[in-house]
């Protein structure tokens, strides 16, 4: 909705304040059993705005109702589809220690209409300077590359490769170690009998974060350790 109202025409921006308020006053209706007072005070304000002021209090007005009929699973896939690209992109940001304030250029390839559509909220919600929609991510990038579907995105910023390199290899050795742990407290038949389910089954989902982040970072070192000069390595 932010980047309806701040960059679409009149007639969006119209809309995307009515649609906002409507689901508002609504969501006000819904919460008003478990949060009584701060609805009561909210509703009063909200909904002479959303058109929706028919009675005196919220709490005679009509609970909502679901309406399957305007499920929309074409809009729901789409929005999905958004938050994991989202996600892959800060993903990026997060695994190149990037800033939160500084902006970058991304590379996307894949579904270029739907990136052409999602590139103004990518750019707001991943703090991207740019978006540009190419073909193919070079072959040879040397910067950490994330898969989404089809999608492939690369963040153009300059790295250090010693630097990079040097950042991997701590990671990927304290992944390691923390692997070992895992592994050696999930063997332990002492640990797995007596320990609650939760915490084993907490042990089981951190090793398999672990490897899972592993499997991530490797292709990435060794992408880098191709890109450095020989003597370098």
């Amino acid at each position: 909705s932010k980047v309806q109202l701040q960059q679409g025409s009149v007639e969006e921006v119209r809309a995307t304040r009515r649609t906002l308020a409507r689901v508002l006053e609504t969501v006000l209706r819904l919460a008003h059993p478990l949060l009584p007072f701060i609805t009561e005070e909210l509703w009063q304000a909200v909904a002479p705005i959303a058109g929706r002021k028919t009675h005196a209090s919220v709490m005679l007005a009509a609970y909502p109702q679901a309406q399957a009929a305007s499920i929309d699973p074409a809009s729901e896939t789409s929005v999905q589809e958004l938050k994991n690209l989202a996600y892959a992109c800060r993903n990026l940001r997060g695994e190149m220690n990037l800033s939160p304030a500084l902006r970058v250029p991304l590379l996307a390839s894949g579904q270029a209409a739907s990136l052409a559509g999602f590139a103004p909220y990518l750019k707001a919600l991943c703090k991207l300077s740019d978006l540009q929609i190419v073909d193919e991510i070079p072959a040879d990038a040397s910067a950490p590359i994330a898969i989404v579907g089809e999608t492939r995105l690369m963040l153009q910023v300059q790295i250090d490769l010693a630097v990079e390199c040097e950042r991997l290899d701590k990671e990927i050795a304290r992944l390691g170690t923390e692997i070992g742990k895992a592994k050696a407290k999930l063997a332990n038949e002492s640990f797995v009998a007596r320990a609650p389910a939760a915490v084993v089954e907490q042990e089981r989902k951190r090793l398999q974060d672990f490897v899972a982040t592993l499997e991530k970072l490797e292709p990435q070192r060794e992408r880098l350790r191709r890109s450095q000069p020989a003597n370098s390595r």
